[in-house]
């Protein structure tokens, strides 16, 4: 095993990995109660630590250390407006402790904040999560304390005059607005928004690559701090529009003649592969200086974890560093956990900004939980418990379903499946619509999409509103489809869910990751065969046929809703937990001894549809039967349970797992990609009950998904110009706000964040699509508390701008995505471009930026300046003959 040694110089005083401080707790501290739902903060300057007022929490200095104490029952989440109450000593909290370093703190403040949050620490009983949190980079947990932003304010400016000031606006979630102690062109940002504070007028700057949801908070920032100012609104390029007063005044303070003005270089880093896995474990060691010795080990599990006695190292590659601190390790371990991991940050040569977070065994924060594949706890803490249904679905259970929204997200389950559904066969280009039947044969090299008509059990409004949707359009894929065939039943599927006139959703599967209602609708009894078996199907023969060939079917589940019956040959093993249909001159149904009576239930219901079945126990079969079966099953092939067939217990979604990677290595079919990676992780993935449910919000940036994760989300956290994905463990939700931008690339998102997801899943995991005022009770059963008419009264950014007095001009009108112009109705991308001074653009070839096309110049102009050199706008420039706007270009030195 590599290892890795670690030592620092004295002067590093925030990382010393082996000083332990005098541990007498601050007296501030003391007031906190210990067993105390409650929320805390404090600040740090110099030498003094005090405690800050509820009215300023979310506004910090940037020369400050800050220490943040949150705690909250398991599976709930504090924020700034937690009230402190009490609890018994037999109720579990989770407690975090934060502390926040400010960009211009000095050395002695950190070192001072380093010493602080352990004595806290030692306070509470060394039972708390800590992250070092950075300005500008705060962790997921941290911004979950303040849903409605934060300011950061310049220290150098707290005597100065308090006008003017120049601050900095941006974040799509939780809006950050930065105060700069200089103003200057050099803060710009094409994505950000800029706030120009003078004593006359409030000038609010829009960079031309910021969204609408930054748009629209920048608004309420500026009314919020107007103090009834005038609020004037500048648009990035458009400068020069300003009324010649206006003009004056910016010129006074911010020269139009030295604007320089790119867009941000796009940090991947901070947003992409936000979910990976993909660590390096290392074990701490104490042998006078640090050793780390790095574990070999493939997927990281929480078994790696082994030593109670010790600490562990988790290294993201940069993204993030985690300690884990065994229940048994020594107090000075824990005391210095956080000392190593800064040492290990600038051993590797990472950013500053890398959090770093200690956690303790048994006290493992859900961020830190499922980082890991088979970490069983975080499903069992989960809030949101996913309960267990009875397996038969009677009035009561319907009726529940349509009335009780938590109990259809808990089963995932719409409705009772009874609904009409219309079923087609996808192969090649072929859609073939198939007649209604009670025995629905899927076959692996096809794609199926049903047309599903949800059937509400009561026709009470409030329940039919909140059961939410008439219509499901399911998509499946099996698992040897052509990609021709793939293609197809997408284009079939999404063209069929664009039509429809009532509320619907869209769900696209892959077989063996079936959710709980697709399997409902066919009562368990859905029949998958392999592929070369289907083209009795697609030859367009009877139904019938097929069933009377001869075939071995595995049963999973033991539920309407987790069965299914999958061929499967030829055998390598049988478990005495499962069950078998096999076709022959007979119908024969063997159960194995350990399997259960729910799961024998399902498997004779599989078999009465084929015919006239018998009922054979394992141990109890009768010469005949051996004979009749013997070209699939015998009796050496049977290993009392412990078979590497899965458990008739394991969902429909892990189930296949075993079977997937047999099929996947057949010749036979084009097997799609997507399902051919990470397979053999399922058997590991519990089924019930599922990981805590995510929210994050997302957009499309360069060609690339970017999303920000919101802890503690609740449904005012979903803004209608946003996109945001609910990923619930079984079903991926993409949920499309009504003014949201790119709505028409909903699978592409999803497919785009499931590739990143964590290990515990396979690249195919089920994809659902709900728009806003359409979503579906098996989505809103998620949030807390669900308002059908919360959002409608949604305000635009354009309509906020119009409010104010300043309309957008007709020539700079946005499209939805904000990037791109409108004139005459064709869009042109000229605002789109990064835009540089025309100094730089008339340099010679090869003192070009990279992303310059020496032919094109001219759209790298800002209008202003457009309009200054040639005496029109580029879209009257446009309109002109190719030869003329070469000569205007090579007259302005722009070719």
């Amino acid at each position: 095993m590599p290892d890795m040694e670690l030592s620092l110089s004295p002067k590093e005083t925030e990382v010393r990995p082996n000083t332990i401080p005098d541990l007498k707790v601050d007296a501030t501290f003391r007031k906190v109660a210990k067993n105390a739902i409650t929320f805390a903060l404090w600040k740090i300057d110099e030498d003094r630590l005090e405690a800050v007022t509820r009215t300023q929490y979310g506004t910090f200095y940037d020369n400050c250390a800050y220490i943040v104490y949150a705690a909250s029952l398991a599976g709930h989440y504090a924020s700034h407006e937690t009230i402190t109450r009490e609890q018994k000593p037999n109720v579990t909290l989770e407690r975090y402790i934060h502390y926040w370093l400010g960009g211009n703190v000095s050395e002695q403040n950190r070192s001072n904040v380093v010493h602080k949050i352990q004595e806290l620490d030692s306070y509470l009983g060394n039972v708390a999560s800590i992250y070092r949190e950075t300005q500008s980079h705060e962790s997921a947990r941290f911004l979950s304390y303040f849903k409605k932003g934060y300011d950061i304010r310049s220290g150098s400016l707290v005597a100065a005059s308090p006008r003017p000031r120049l601050f900095q606006l941006h974040s799509r979630k939780w809006l950050r607005s930065i105060e700069h102690a200089t103003i200057d062109w050099s803060h710009f940002n094409s994505d950000y928004i800029m706030v120009l504070q003078t004593d006359s007028l409030i000038f609010v700057w829009i960079g031309r690559s910021s969204s609408g949801i930054e748009r629209r908070s920048a608004l309420s920032w500026v009314q919020k701090h107007s103090n009834g100012s005038p609020i004037t609104i500048v648009d990035d390029g458009y400068e020069q529009a300003m009324s010649q007063e206006n003009k004056d005044l910016w010129n006074s303070l911010l020269p139009l003649k030295k604007r320089v003005v790119c867009q941000a270089s796009q940090l991947v880093s901070e947003y992409t592969d936000y979910n990976s896995n993909k660590f390096r474990i290392y074990k701490c060691n104490q042998r006078g200086r640090l050793h780390l010795d790095q574990l070999d080990v493939g997927l990281p599990a929480k078994d790696d974890l082994s030593d109670a006695h010790g600490v562990y190292l988790l290294d993201n590659y940069g993204q993030s560093v985690w300690l884990w601190v065994g229940a048994q390790a020594p107090q000075a371990d824990a005391l210095s956990a956080m000392g190593n991991g800064r040492a290990f940050v600038k051993k590797k040569k990472y950013p500053d900004n890398t959090l770093v977070v200690r956690v303790l065994e048994g006290h493992e924060p859900v961020e830190f939980k499922r980082l890991f594949a088979n970490w069983l706890n975080v499903w069992q803490e989960n809030t949101r418990s996913h309960k267990p249904v009875s397996t038969k679905l009677g009035k009561l259970d319907a009726h529940s379903l349509c009335e009780r929204p938590k109990m259809a997200a808990d089963t995932q389950l719409v409705d009772d499946g009874r609904g009409e559904r219309v079923l087609f066969r996808i192969l090649g280009d072929q859609v073939q619509e198939l007649p209604a039947s009670k025995t629905v044969v899927f076959t692996t090299n096809a794609s199926y999409v049903v047309k599903y008509s949800v059937q509400c059990a009561t026709v009470i409004p409030a329940d039919l509103a909140s059961v939410g949707i008439k219509s499901i359009i399911y998509q499946w894929n099996g698992s040897e489809a052509s990609s021709e065939s793939i293609a197809r039943a997408d284009k079939f599927a999404r063209a069929s869910f664009e039509a429809l006139k009532e509320p619907g959703m869209f769900v696209q599967l892959y077989e063996f990751d079936e959710p709980p209602h697709f399997l409902q609708i066919f009562e368990g009894k859905l029949i998958i065969m392999r592929g070369q078996r289907g083209e009795v199907l697609g030859n367009g023969s009877p139904k019938g046929t097929v069933l009377t060939e001869t075939f071995l079917l595995k049963v999973y589940g033991d539920a309407s809703y987790n069965s299914k019956a999958v061929e499967e040959t030829p055998l390598s093993s049988i478990s005495s937990k499962d069950c078998y249909v096999i076709k022959t001159s007979h119908v024969w149904v063997w159960c194995g001894q350990s399997s259960t009576g729910d799961a024998r239930e399902m498997a004779k219901s599989v078999g009465a549809m084929l015919g006239e079945s018998s009922l054979v126990l394992e141990g109890k079969e009768s010469k005949e039967f051996w004979q009749s079966v013997a070209m699939y099953f015998n009796q050496t092939l049977v290993i009392n349970g412990n078979g590497n067939s899965c458990s008739s217990s394991t969902s429909s979604s892990s189930s296949g797992a075993g079977s997937m990677c047999n099929g996947s290595s057949s010749n036979s079919g084009n097997i799609s990609p997507t399902l051919s990676n990470n397979c053999y992780l399922n058997t590991s993935v519990p089924s019930k009950p599922r990981p805590p449910v995510q929210l994050f919000l997302v957009w499309w940036q360069q060609s690339a998904l970017r999303y920000e994760e919101i802890l503690g989300f609740e449904q005012q956290d979903l803004s209608a110009d946003c996109t945001y994905i609910l990923d619930t463990g079984t079903l991926t939700y993409v949920w499309l706000g009504s003014q949201a931008p790119n709505q028409e690339r909903y699978t592409a998102i999803a497919q785009s964040y499931v590739q990143n997801a964590p290990f515990g899943r396979r690249s195919a995991t089920a994809l659902a699509v709900v728009r806003q005022f359409q979503e579906p009770n098996v989505f809103k059963g998620f949030f807390e508390s669900w308002q059908n008419d919360y959002g409608k009264n949604f305000l635009s950014y354009e309509a906020m701008r119009k409010d104010l007095g300043t309309a957008v001009p007709i020539i700079c009108s946005l499209t939805n995505n904000g990037s791109a112009l409108l004139l005459n109705n064709r869009q042109k991308d000229f605002d789109g471009h990064k835009k540089y001074p025309l100094m730089v653009l008339t340099q010679e070839m090869d003192m070009l930026p990279p992303e310059i096309n020496p032919l094109k110049r001219e759209v790298h102009l800002t209008h202003d300046d457009f309009v200054s050199v040639f005496k029109m706008s580029f879209y009257e420039f446009d309109e002109l003959p190719k030869w003329k706007k070469m000569e205007l270009k090579k007259q302005f030195k722009l070719f």
